[in-house]
């Protein structure tokens, strides 16, 4: 292909995007006056390529689910056997990657050891309050169908995942939401909704599960949903006894944990799962993304063998789960996956991702220490959230102009990150981070370098 014909085929692409592409969370605008998104190509390890050759650091590992890096032929592998084997099969019965995927899973996960699959983490936390629901009507107590979350937490884009969702900015035009979901503080240290400081605080974030427990009647609360690390809303990171204490509460008053673990899982935090590190055994784990790799959609809910036993019944009781997913546990899917955790096993990116984490962390906190714009820094592994203010001595949040000036910076540097958008109202102001487990120290370095320039540069009007 020639320069002309090339360039000729990317013009075509970029005028079919506009023509027929939706893409999310974008405003169009731009498209229809002649820019275009970025259309990737390839990729290799934290790395992916856009049409005509230009590489960018993908410091968001796509929506936060490259957890092994880009380019792995093991997946590509893995899938194309058991395509070639048994390309289609559902969970109506069962195949063998379904249940070795299933055991490989609850050697991490022995407090929660059965599996229920789907396509993506909103499903996977549909699937948790369905289940829960019908748990207490089979256990005699109908009224428990209350779901309690947070504010600025994010489960999910379905209807029922977007109720449980605490972000206002999601919601907008979509309401009224499903009944029965309420949303409780944040463990938001950096803007404590009660004005306090840990430790001195006594935890006022978790005990406030308890105070609207004790207001709603527990005989009417049917869980407690939490992300060990928020995410999307800005990773924010609680205290390390916090998520104890909540599950402490939801086990007083005969309440569910639900620990959505869509984002943290599968080594992002420096953990497997991030609830393990923090002491916790919930009744129901959900997860997606990094399961994965976001080589193929697949998520799972795992529930504890408890809420397993009680849909065991006669077979006419209709005691049993009235869910259905036509691509549940997909063959194709649980290969992959099951090839995916073998790499962060084998390559031990779950260490790696503490041990990267902690360089990152560091090293942006010291580039940021001076910078007007820069507030808090805070982060989990490779889950890093970078709160932007309008100066140092007024930490009101930049505006999203701000906010978008950075990010257009960062690519135009090689640099794809995440931004905190449709939160809450003038809060948008979080740029995250979440690249692949095998970036590099050099990357890092790149990273830290550019994010600096493009935070300094947009404050002083550079861009």
């Amino acid at each position: 292909m020639t320069v002309q014909e090339s360039r000729l085929n990317v013009q075509r692409l970029q005028e079919q995007d506009r023509n027929y592409v939706w893409h999310p969370l974008t405003q169009h605008q731009a498209f229809q006056q002649g820019a275009s998104p970025l259309i990737i190509t390839g990729g290799e390890g934290a790395v992916v390529r856009d049409i005509e050759g230009n590489e960018f650091l993908d410091a968001a590992a796509g929506l936060w689910c490259v957890n092994v890096g880009y380019g792995r032929q093991e997946l590509v592998d893995a899938a194309t056997r058991q395509m070639s084997q048994l390309a289609y099969y559902p969970l109506t019965q069962s195949h063998p990657m379904a249940i070795q995927l299933s055991a490989k899973l609850a050697s991490y996960l022995p407090h929660v050891p059965h599996f229920y699959y789907s396509n993506s983490g909103s499903e996977a936390n549909e699937l948790a309050f369905k289940a829960i629901r019908q748990y207490w009507k089979q256990n005699g107590k109908p009224s428990k169908v209350k779901i309690i979350s947070r504010h600025r937490g994010y489960h999910g884009t379905t209807l029922g995942a977007l109720a449980a969702t605490g972000q206002p900015g999601r919601k907008r035009d979509y309401e009224p939401m499903a009944p029965g979901f309420i949303q409780v503080s944040a463990p938001y240290c950096y803007r404590c909704p009660f004005h306090l400081t840990y430790p001195d605080c006594a935890l006022q974030c978790a005990a406030d599960f308890e105070r609207r427990i004790q207001i709603e009647d527990p005989d009417t609360v049917a869980a407690i949903i939490v992300e060990p690390v928020i995410a999307g809303g800005g990773v924010i990171v609680p205290p390390e006894n916090y998520l104890r204490a909540v599950a402490e509460i939801a086990s007083k008053y005969n309440v569910k944990l639900i620990v959505d673990e869509v984002v943290t899982g599968f080594g992002r935090t420096g953990e497997m799962f991030a609830h393990i590190g923090y002491g916790v055994k919930p009744d129901v784990v959900t997860m997606a993304k990094g399961l994965a790799s976001g080589y193929m959609p697949i998520g799972a809910t795992a529930f504890s063998h408890e809420m397993f036993e009680a849909f065991i019944g006669p077979v006419d009781s209709g005691k049993h789960l009235r869910h259905v997913n036509t691509y549940s546990g997909h063959p194709v899917a649980t290969a992959v996956a099951f090839a995916n955790i073998q790499l962060i096993e084998n390559e031990q990116l779950v260490s790696r991702s503490q041990r990267m984490g902690a360089l990152f962390l560091g090293k942006v906190k010291e580039a940021l220490k001076d910078v007007r714009w820069a507030g808090d820094v805070r982060g989990k592994g490779l889950l890093v959230g970078v709160e932007l203010i309008q100066d140092s001595s007024n930490a009101a949040p930049v505006a999203d102009s701000f906010m978008r000036s950075v990010a257009k910076y960062l690519v135009n540097r090689g640099i794809i990150a995440g931004k905190a958008t449709d939160v809450e109202a003038n809060h948008n102001n979080i740029l995250m981070f979440a690249p692949p487990l095998v970036i590099t120290e050099s990357q890092i370095s790149q990273l830290v370098n550019a994010v600096t320039d493009a935070i300094i540069d947009v404050g002083m009007g550079g861009v």
